[in-house]
Parts: C-alpha cells; structure tokens; sequence
C-alpha cells in the first residue's frame, strides 16, 4: 500500500509542480501515525474528515473522532486508486494523496499524469472496425451505429470533473459516466464498475472492439475501474478524484475486457 500511494504522490507532485514546502502548497504537515488512528479524536483527524467530505465520501460531519465512518471513508480512498487498506490508519503517503487529490480537485487548471497520454483526436467508427467474427453484416452496422453514438456522446463530456458517486454532467464516477454514455443507445448495467464486469462476458485483447468494456483490477483481482474501449487502444473513462474525465491510454497492470451487447 505504501508504495503505491508513494508512486500516485509522486505523480501528483510532478505533474502539478509543487516545488514549495507542502503546508505553504496547501498540504498540511504530517501530524503522526498516533494521531491519525482509528479510535482517536483531534483536529488532524477533522481536517482530514473535511478533505473527504470535498472528495464525496460519506463522512456525515467532521467532529475530528476517527471512527467508523472515516475509517470506511479511507478504505474506499485507497480502493479508488487500485490499493488496498482498510482505513485503520493514515499514513504520510495517504496523507499527501488526499490533500492534493482535493487540491486537483479544485483547481481549475487540467492536471496530467505522466505516462498517461491524454488523446484529442476524433473517434471514428465503422462497421469494419467493430465487425466481429461471423457477424451478419446488418447487426454489425447497427452496432456500429449505436457505439458511435457512445464515442460521441463520450466526447462531448470531455473535461467533465470527477464526483463520487456522480451520474450527470456536474460529475460522473467512472460506472456513472459509462451508465450516461450508453443509456442513449439502449444499454443498461446496474450502478457499479463490478456490476459491469459480471453483467459483460469476458473476452480477449483480441476480441476487444470499440464500444466495448475495459476493466481494472488491483493486486487482489477485484474491479476497481470501468472505461469505454474507444480502438487504437484507447479508452474513455472518469478516471478518479482530482482528474477530469478524458480519453486515455490504457494503463493500469491489471485490466479484463467485456464484451457489451447493442442488440
């Protein structure tokens, strides 16, 4: 866990150029292991509560005690960013994550990740290049319709912030902006990114078409993520806190494909 949010810090502090101290970049200092464990009370553990209650999780009021709700609340921080904890405590690497992540969040400029490649070009779509083996040429063209739609619809809420737990255009999640994305063309999933994967058939990097489902998984295999496949091995996708909603590389390790149904 420690190295992988050391990594997401390390992403977030070149990208954004923080060569200032971190209280004086909006970060504040690292009050202590002893201060941030669950079953505590203090002011560390409230301003932690109010960067979360920002970022969208359910944390009711920010009363500074370390307990159920913000341990639940921290656990699912970690779990948005590929990791896995169970919140019990915050460490310096989480500490930083979450109060840039919420900087980001706030910002009006774009923030890039490196080794991310944002793509701007235009999505095309034709039957050729959604056909699949041994489909009649009539379902493949409305296929084909039917995914342009979605890559277009995809694009028009580009730049689009992330919100957890966001359905519309003031912010989707990732599942969230799947659900608006193909809801036009007669596709439905139920709410999250693991409803997704179990209501998609598997399929290989082969198979994998525009329009269809791309998946991320963490170190245990459990779905975290959910992009559009949009071809060129590129995806659409509300990637995670802090970031915008944008057409990407595909880059996490560990990802699965989902073969979706546009009868």
């Amino acid at each position: 866990m420690k190295k992988i949010l050391l990594s997401i810090f390390a992403t977030l502090f070149i990208t954004t150029s923080l060569v200032m101290p971190a209280s004086a970049a909006g970060i504040p200092d690292y009050p202590g292991i002893d201060k941030l464990t669950r079953g505590v009370e203090n002011s560390a553990v409230k301003e932690v509560q109010k960067a979360l209650i920002k970022l969208g999780y359910p944390i009711s009021v920010a009363n500074g005690k370390y307990g159920p709700q913000t341990t639940s609340a921290i656990k699912d921080f970690y779990f948005e960013q590929g990791d896995i904890d169970e919140g019990l405590e915050l460490g310096p690497a989480g500490w930083k994550v979450i109060f840039q992540t919420l900087n980001n969040q706030e910002s009006k400029q774009p923030v890039v990740d490196p080794g991310v490649v944002e793509d701007n070009s235009q999505d095309q779509v034709t039957p050729d290049l959604v056909a699949r083996d041994g489909e009649d040429p009539s379902r493949t063209a409305i296929r084909s319709e039917k995914v342009g739609k979605v890559l277009a619809i995809a694009a028009s809420v580009k730049g689009t912030k992330y919100v957890r737990g966001g359905t519309t255009t003031k912010g989707f999640d990732c599942s969230g902006f799947v659900l608006y994305a193909m809801k036009p063309a007669g596709v439905k999933f139920g709410r999250t990114s693991r409803d997704m994967r179990k209501e998609t058939p598997k399929i290989s990097r082969e198979d994998l078409r525009p329009g269809d489902l791309v998946f991320y998984h963490n170190k245990k295999g459990t779905v975290y993520h959910v992009a559009i496949y949009a071809g060129n091995g590129k995806i659409w996708h509300a990637r995670r806190p802090g970031l915008r909603l944008a057409k990407t590389n595909i880059y996490a390790k560990k990802v699965s494909y989902g073969k979706v149904n546009y009868a």
